[in-house]
């Protein structure tokens, strides 16, 4: 047995026929992203070029710690194969980074001949190389058995080395190709979850509607909704909530938990029912730890009452002209965990000078420069600093400020009342 290193001496001038080989390889693995297909063509070609009785490529999969067989070429299919990425002569080539030309099989302490009992095949000899990529050893190509009763030689070693180039960079190649079809998937994926959102928020009334609400995605789709809408006495209905998690799972639970939000709140029910009947229906279909914090509630403009439940939502803030702010922490657990809870109710009188400030924990959660979470009091803080400014106003500033931090998380504010001028 003897070792040769991956960047061994210069090698002879190789014959026409080999450079032939090695074109031709270059080419069908240039022009195919079929991974797969193209891999099972070239380990026959090589098979033949090099007369060896079998070749395979085994590629390294490192969280499982193992090569897998991912063509074969031979009298066996071994395509599936594993073996222990420390084990074996290809475990040995791919851990050394060094081409590996074994002549006797019986005299190498690392062969392994539990494969050959498991396929039936009897390997004399083998020439394994490894796969390189510029991110290191994606696996091992390997021939078994010169035909004739011949061995390999350095010539072999030299050729397989040389053949093993292009088929490395097809692999980097196909699997490039691969992630930019998944990129383009979640692309599709993204606006599919957007236009679904967007669809589900309520559209923006002028004319002094007393509801404003913003919501800015930490990222490109949001776990946060809010929606608001007209009932036939004359009240409005109002939620917003914030789904736990980030990206499509939570984009498609936002998605459902509005649309039932909504569905039960139609019904006129008083919040205290409106969010025990969302629950049930959550923790019917919910799993894996998912929940939702949410408020909801109706505002009678004329009275200027508002009544609310609030499930696990950080607290809402009322604040009026020349009096300390109130804080109305949540007094029933978030949506979907447990059934059967209980969700008080909370009623504020607006009268006509009050406002009340519903956000979400992206709000709390965002951090100055410094690193420091702005907390519920600094929200509190934002929320006074610019009371004076018309409704409209007054939110986008708020959110203005906020954008300027280091937004961790999804952030939605809504403005209920909103007269305090």
């Amino acid at each position: 047995m003897s070792a040769f290193p991956a960047a061994c001496e210069p090698a002879p001038s190789p014959t026409s026929e080999p450079l032939a080989l090695i074109a031709e390889l270059a080419q069908a693995l240039a022009s195919s992203l079929d991974l797969q297909a193209t891999l099972s063509k070239a380990v026959q070609r090589i098979a033949t070029a090099m007369q060896a009785e079998a070749a395979s490529v085994f590629l390294v999969d490192e969280d499982a710690g193992v090569l897998v067989c991912r063509a074969s070429a031979g009298p066996v299919d071994i395509v599936g194969l594993e073996l222990p990425l420390g084990s074996g002569v290809a475990g040995r080539a791919y851990a050394s980074g060094m081409c590996q030309l074994v002549r006797d099989v019986s005299k190498d302490p690392d062969f392994d001949a539990a494969v050959d009992l498991r396929t039936g095949f009897t390997t004399r000899s083998l020439l394994c190389t490894p796969l390189f990529s510029g991110h290191g050893v994606l696996g091992v190509l390997q021939v078994l058995n010169k035909r004739g009763g011949l061995l390999f030689d350095e010539s072999d070693h030299l050729l397989l080395r040389a053949l093993a180039a292009p088929a490395a960079l097809a692999i980097s190649n196909a699997r490039l190709a691969a992630e930019s079809i998944e990129q383009e998937r979640l692309h599709r994926e993204l606006s599919m979850a957007r236009r679904m959102q967007r669809s589900l928020l309520p559209r923006r009334r002028r004319g002094g509607f007393p509801l404003l609400a913003l919501n800015r995605p930490a990222q490109e789709i949001s776990g946060d909704f809010y929606d608001y809408f007209d009932l036939p006495d004359g009240r409005i209905g109002f939620t917003i909530g914030d789904v736990a998690g980030k990206g499509l799972d939570a984009a498609f639970l936002m998605v459902r938990c509005a649309s039932l939000m909504r569905w039960a709140g139609k019904e006129g029910l008083p919040p205290s029912q409106w969010m025990a009947r969302v629950n049930e229906e959550m923790c019917e279909t919910l799993g894996n730890g998912s929940f939702v914090c949410a408020v909801a509630g109706y505002f009678d403009p004329r009275r200027r009452v508002v009544v609310w439940a609030n499930a696990g939502f950080p607290p809402l803030i009322l604040l009026r002209l020349q009096q300390a702010s109130e804080s109305h922490r949540a007094e029933g657990p978030p949506l979907g965990i447990v059934a059967g809870m209980n969700f008080p109710e909370q009623q504020v009188d607006l009268a006509d000078d009050g406002a009340l400030y519903l956000f979400s924990d992206g709000a709390t959660d965002a951090r100055d420069e410094a690193g420091v979470m702005l907390g519920v009091a600094g929200m509190l803080a934002l929320i006074e600093k610019h009371a004076s400014w018309r409704p409209e106003t007054r939110l986008r500033r708020i959110v203005g400020e906020l954008r300027r931090m280091k937004l961790q998380d999804d952030t939605t504010l809504m403005l209920i009342g909103g007269t305090v001028a």
